[in-house]
């Protein structure tokens, strides 16, 4: 009786199983950013994106996508009694950044994933280019399915860039948070 019981409760269990669909979907999305680079000399800023999603297996995934952002400069100005209002950061001007990048994705989860990658990057400021070259991506990730084909994506990122011509030139690290609609080209 007592293998009978076992038995039917394995059973049981099982019946409760459900398939697993592969996490990685082809699909492209549309995604609008908020950034905040790690210089004391800028503020947050905005931008949006393109993304397109290559599934590679159940579990890998290549996501290029094209991007701009504005990286707006901290408007902090000292109030000098003899000379009026002086800008503490000089002459540093916000930055209209244009983004190419070419992340891995790895689906920890059914929803979550982790990406990264290369990334070219054209950063335009002040009438003039400052910063052009290969910099990198990452960034952790959330798709909240609303129904077969379409999802809001979540993520956390951050991009490093070389800006030549601001205060602390040298690698930049900028943070973001991406919230994207994705449609998928397979049904889930």
């Amino acid at each position: 009786m007592k293998r009978f019981s076992l038995f039917v409760f394995i059973v049981l269990s099982l019946a409760g199983v459900q398939k697993s669909y592969a996490q990685a979907r082809s699909s492209i999305g549309l995604n609008l950013m908020v950034n905040k680079p790690f210089a004391d000399s800028y503020r947050f800023g905005t931008g949006f994106a393109v993304q397109g999603t290559i599934a590679l297996g159940s579990n890998w995934a290549i996501a290029p996508e094209v991007g701009y952002d504005k990286v707006n400069r901290s408007k902090a100005v000292y109030n000098s009694p003899v000379n009026g209002p002086i800008s503490l950061y000089g002459n540093v001007s916000s930055l209209d950044l244009f983004t190419f990048d070419l992340a891995a994705r790895y689906y920890i989860l059914p929803s979550l994933y982790a990406k990264l990658g290369p990334m070219l990057y054209a950063a335009g400021g002040n009438e003039d280019l400052a910063g052009l070259g290969i910099g990198g991506t990452a960034g952790l990730g959330y798709q909240l399915l609303l129904d077969k084909r379409n999802k809001l994506e979540f993520s956390l990122n951050t991009d490093l860039i070389n800006v030549t011509r601001s205060v602390g030139n040298g690698a930049t690290p900028i943070a973001g948070l991406k919230i994207g609609y994705v449609f998928n080209f397979k049904a889930e």
